[in-house]
């Protein structure tokens, strides 16, 4: 922890409502939506607002891989509202565009863009946190998690945490259990009252204000905060010596040396996983348990990502905080979700939300641990539960930031029908991504880590606090394709045989995987082996690609269907993978036993070159050549001549046991070929 304490002039918000005027945030905020045109490059758009200054554009390939923007790419005066870049179909890109005046920057804005940019189907390995309550009471729902999450891409593995034990325990045990995985996970995905850790020196004499302003005399919001980050790092130091803060208003909040609560305001080190927590304990406005609300929260989550629930592509921003920047999280993420023409400023959180449904909504005012002026209270979303229709929400106001209280107002819209839900605003949250298709976790993380990459708001010292957390599965996407169904895998032959019931929508065709569990990755077929697409419309695809190439031994075989569609957002295009269709198929063939048509192979053994003959007269066929280990070494198509004969040449220096494989159609056969060296 940083052993230098900042005095500074909080900015106390919350019960008082600030009496400035102006759109502040707003103003602050270039409101960027993008276009994919036909040619498969990007427009850029944002409003007219009559600025008398200029825009200016920067660019980067590669998002976070160095934090550098580059360019200028354009600067246009300020009566321009569009520009174009040649983004080649399925590049990706990410913007900052600039207000400058003079020299100084008035606002900024950030997008994410892409022209029918392909999202990466493996997500990487989750760890799911489970409260020890859930393990028999909601087994089935959490089995049905396991297997929404591995469909999506993601492989999860599991630690049953107990609701008593000390945080540094189940930090421990998680960190036991990262080590016996494969691979390094992405994500942690914490189901229940998992033991919440809490750390900081939030004081007017300590490292940092409380991010809601309410210091000693003020509300008293001082001391230690919940902070899941804790979660999230990987050999950090977390001290538990120094801070002594007595002030909160709350038992929970008083940090004192050796208490268990740690020290630092913000991690001493970059978060590393992707963190979301589902707590719904200690919520008694609603009429359940927490057992109960968490199983409906699981099945709602399910059918949104089973694409049999969805929420109108449009958003709302309730800005009761004008005089302040807060709502700039809203006026910036939601362009690139729903496009300019899609949300607006003009409407009443929960009176439009409870008539009609909502993708995205934000919303601020003064606030207390389970209200916030001007949208509602805890017990508005209890209330109004089976009519509020609200996706994704982002709330900013005094005291619900800090999550672990009772009938909190975060946890409390996730109660009443939201997926997720963020206090977004203090400090700025950075959600943009998942206008192409990036899960919310992502960005998450990017905010929990932001100091100035992105701009962080300036609001009371709040960025890359600890208390930062998303409420919610950090799997989620912003939307679902309904996935194709029934996939059932047979050995038919010589080859094998998938096929599936179609998606009950509308989509642009389906991609076949197979599921690599070792290296925890979804390959799609024509990776392996180079035969064939991997994309069909059809509802059924021949996989000729034999697994003894590529592994001698028998064993099964994970398979995967995903359907797509080309989606359009506020930040282009992209392709929105379903979940997946699983079946697993064993092999028990030997190399050779996969015949179906016949074909010869002379001479053989050979010195460098070779014939095949015996195949279709005048017909292309595809040629695969492999080592002993399943690798390619050639692969080719071939004319055949009018007596069904190709020669060719086999790489120079080779010598050995080698297989060709030749396809035709739906057929399919291999043989050994003996390659001994040239004579000297």
């Amino acid at each position: 922890m940083s052993r230098t304490l900042h005095k500074f002039a909080a900015l106390i918000f919350g019960l008082f409502i600030s009496t400035l005027v102006g759109q502040v945030a707003k103003t602050q905020v270039v409101q960027v939506s993008a276009t994919a045109n036909t040619d498969g490059s990007i427009t850029l758009k944002w409003p007219n607002d009559g600025y008398t200054g200029n825009y200016v554009i920067h660019h980067r390939d590669f998002i976070h891989a160095n934090n550098a923007w580059k360019g200028p790419d354009a600067t246009m005066a300020g009566n321009i509202t569009t520009w174009k870049d040649t983004l080649s179909k399925g590049m990706s890109r990410e913007y900052r565009v600039l207000k400058v005046k003079n020299t100084t920057t008035e606002a900024l804005g950030y997008i994410y863009v892409g022209n029918q940019f392909k999202t990466p189907p493996t997500r990487g390995g989750i760890v799911v946190l489970v409260d020890s309550s859930y393990v028999v009471a909601l087994k089935s729902e959490i089995s049905t998690l396991g297997v929404d999450l591995m469909a999506d891409g993601w492989f999860p593995s599991y630690v049953v945490v107990g609701r008593n034990e000390k945080v540094d325990a189940v930090k421990t045990k998680l960190e036991a259990h990262i080590k016996r995985l494969p691979k390094a996970p992405k994500a942690l995905y914490i189901l229940g009252h998992i033991p919440v850790p809490y750390s900081g020196n939030f004081s007017t004499n300590g490292d940092r204000p409380p991010p809601d302003g309410h210091v000693e005399g003020v509300g008293n919001h001082t001391g230690a905060w919940p902070a899941d980050v804790y979660y999230g790092t990987v050999d950090c130091y977390w001290g538990d010596e120094i801070v002594n803060c007595t002030t909160g208003s709350e038992a929970r909040h008083k940090n004192i040396p050796g208490d268990g609560k740690f020290d630092q305001s913000a991690p001493e080190c970059p978060i590393v996983y992707e963190i979301g927590r589902v707590d719904l304990y200690n919520m008694d406005a609603f009429s359940k348990n927490d057992t109960l609300l968490t199983k409906e929260y699981l099945n709602r989550v399910h059918n949104y990502k089973m694409g049999k629930t969805s929420f109108r592509r449009r958003g709302l921003i309730d800005n009761n905080f004008t005089g302040l920047n807060l709502a700039s999280t809203g006026y910036h993420n939601l362009p690139c979700f729903v496009g300019l023409d899609s949300f607006s400023d003009a409407v009443d959180y929960f009176s439009v939300q409870t008539t009609g449904s909502y993708l995205w909504s934000y919303g601020c005012g003064a606030g207390s641990y389970g209200s916030c002026s001007g949208i509602g209270t805890t017990n508005d979303f209890a209330a109004n539960k089976g009519k509020f229709s609200n996706a994704f929400t982002m709330l900013a106001g005094s005291y619900f930031g800090d999550w672990d209280s009772k009938n909190n107002l975060l946890r409390g819209a996730l109660a009443g029908g939201s997926l997720a839900s963020c206090w977004g605003g203090i400090p700025k949250w950075y959600l943009h991504h998942m206008g192409l298709g990036q899960n919310i976790g992502y960005g998450a993380k990017i905010t929990q880590n932001n100091v100035n990459d992105y701009f962080n708001g300036a609001f009371n010292f709040s960025w890359n606090g600890v208390f930062i957390a998303l409420m919610g599965d950090p799997t989620l996407n912003m939307l679902y394709v309904q996935p194709p169904s029934n996939l059932t895998v047979a050995e038919s032959n010589g080859a094998t045989l998938l096929k599936w019931n179609r998606s009950p929508e509308k989509v642009d065709g389906y991609v076949v995987y197979r599921i690599d569990q070792k290296t925890q990755e979804y390959k799609e077929i024509a990776g392996y082996c180079g035969l064939g697409n991997s994309t069909t419309s059809d509802t059924f695809y021949w996989d000729y690609c034999k697994p003894t190439l590529l592994n001698p031994n028998a064993g099964e075989y994970k398979y995967a269907v995903r359907a797509f569609r080309w989606e359009a957002t506020g930040s282009g295009s992209y392709q929105n993978l379903s979940l997946a269709s699983m079946a697993n198929s064993k092999y028990t063939a030997e190399i050779g036993d996969l015949s179906h048509i016949g074909f010869t192979l002379f001479p053989n053994p050979t010195n460098g070159s070779t014939t095949l003959g015996n195949l279709p007269k005048g017909q292309m066929v595809k040629v695969n050549v492999y080592n002993t280990v399943g690798q390619t070494i050639q692969s080719f198509h071939a004319q055949t001549d009018v007596n069904g004969n190709y020669s060719w040449e086999l790489p120079a220096g080779i010598s050995g046991i080698y297989e060709v494989g030749v396809t035709f159609g739906n057929q399919q056969s291999t043989t050994k070929l003996i390659v001994v060296p040239s004579a000297e």
